[in-house]
């Protein structure tokens, strides 16, 4: 059944401008309506949200598909999304403010914040543990290569480093108990030597709450969200809100939508109803939010760190989280490297779009971008000032951690092919 609603938001995230104004064919930027329209219609997902903003104005909303299979209501406007791995340049941007203030440097021991961490190990090919041969640095924490393991193992899998990583309980129990377990494990790498998606960024969480004196969310919201206007965005929804949370869909093997098993915003919350907020504020990945909130913060960071007069960051800061801090020679990875792929503080960056095999192609360099496992996404293109927030929650859709391609097309090329195609004059 075609349920497209394509075009202007009621309440607008950004001021609004024709697509014309903006450097776009109009005609060119409608092809997003069919292509995502298209995948609505095959079943292969149920509701897609898609925002384009040019220079600070929005020139393209579309909704597409429904809020549930099960009624024939469109998708929502308003609809709240799990951003899950979309968390994650939320928390750099309040390492930033913190940074700001001068409360922690690129080469500071992590030890200084997380004393837990003074003694940790790094397991060799024998099995032992080692001393660190260098300190764990707050630029590797930042820089998602501190050493610690996480999902598919980087090199040898004969230690079975990531078994002890899933028999310590990381989850059960509060944050503070997670930083706690995660000091008796030994590091797969010395800091520094390995990229590895993952944990650092619950252990920039800790460092938040640690310095800040107070609970994560309360910190987001004080410093973030309440600033900037995000008001559907935090760890859990409004109980007469959670109507607008839109299921969790998965594919099954005949390519088949069903409703997923877990509703929670991430694997590792599996059990907490949708919108109830857990006892653990995940910061790799706990939060919900919209897409016109997270327009908004995206834009904030294209602006150089303010946005309508609020101001979250300096200019020097956001260009310092979207640099690549990888040491040379270091690829971005998960299962394997990626090329033309470097990585910031909690976000990728596009270093040779032709190149790059991961969110590459037309897109500008010196873009950077994230996404999250359940398909949502999102890039900020500083050499074309274009900023893009696509909304889906499906299972695994578009998540390469997986190391197999998704069975259905992936909407994150799709927009990126297709709005660039429509760029006609970027000079404007």
């Amino acid at each position: 059944m075609t349920s497209k609603t394509a075009g202007l938001p009621i309440t607008p995230p950004l001021p609004l401008a024709s697509a014309v104004s903006m450097g776009f064919s109009p005609e060119r930027l409608a092809r997003l309506d069919g292509a995502m329209q298209a995948e609505i219609d095959a079943g292969h997902y149920a509701g897609i949200s898609v925002m384009v903003a040019r220079r600070g104005k929005l020139v393209k909303f579309g909704r597409y598909g429904r809020q549930t299979l099960e009624r024939a209501e469109p998708l929502r406007e308003d609809a709240i999304f799990r951003i899950a791995s979309m968390t994650k340049p939320i928390i750099a941007v309040a390492m930033l403010a913190l940074y700001e203030e001068g409360r922690w440097q690129l080469d500071d021991p992590v030890a200084k914040f997380i004393p837990e961490f003074a003694d940790l190990k790094v397991i060799a090919n024998d099995g032992s543990r080692v001393p660190l041969d260098r300190p764990m640095r707050m630029r590797h924490i930042m820089s998602s290569s501190a050493g610690f393991a996480f999902g598919p193992p980087v090199g040898s899998t004969n230690l079975h480093v990531d078994d002890l990583y899933a028999a310590a309980g990381l989850w059960n129990g509060t944050a503070d108990d997670m930083i706690a377990r995660l000091a008796t494990l030994p590091l797969e790498a010395q800091p520094g030597t390995v990229f590895r998606y993952g944990l650092q960024q619950e252990v920039q969480g800790a460092i938040i709450r640690r310095l800040a004196g107070e609970d994560l969310d309360t910190f987001l919201e004080r410093r973030i969200f309440a600033p900037l206007g995000m008001k559907d965005t935090g760890f859990g929804v409004a109980e007469d809100q959670r109507a607008r949370i839109v299921p969790r869909y998965t594919l099954d093997a005949n390519l088949q939508l069903q409703l997923a098993a877990d509703q929670s915003a991430f694997p590792t919350l599996a059990g907490h109803a949708a919108g109830v907020k857990p006892k653990y504020l995940l910061s790799i990945a706990g939060l919900y939010s919209t897409a016109q909130d997270y327009l908004r913060f995206a834009q904030m960071l294209a602006n150089g760190g303010q946005l309508d007069g609020a101001r979250i960051l300096a200019p020097t800061s956001v260009r310092l989280m979207t640099r690549n801090l990888l040491a040379p020679g270091m690829p971005m990875r998960f299962n394997e490297p990626f090329e033309g792929i470097g990585y910031g503080m909690n976000v990728g960056i596009v270093l040779d779009p032709a190149r790059a095999n991961f969110n590459g192609g037309a897109i500008g360099t010196g873009s950077f971008f994230w996404g999250g496992v359940h398909g949502t996404w999102f890039w900020v293109d500083p050499a074309n000032d274009v900023v893009v927030v696509g909304m889906v929650n499906q299972e695994s859709a578009g998540n390469p951690m997986t190391g197999r391609p998704y069975p259905v097309t992936d909407l994150r090329g799709l927009s990126r092919s297709i709005t660039y195609g429509a760029l006609l004059e970027p000079e404007l």
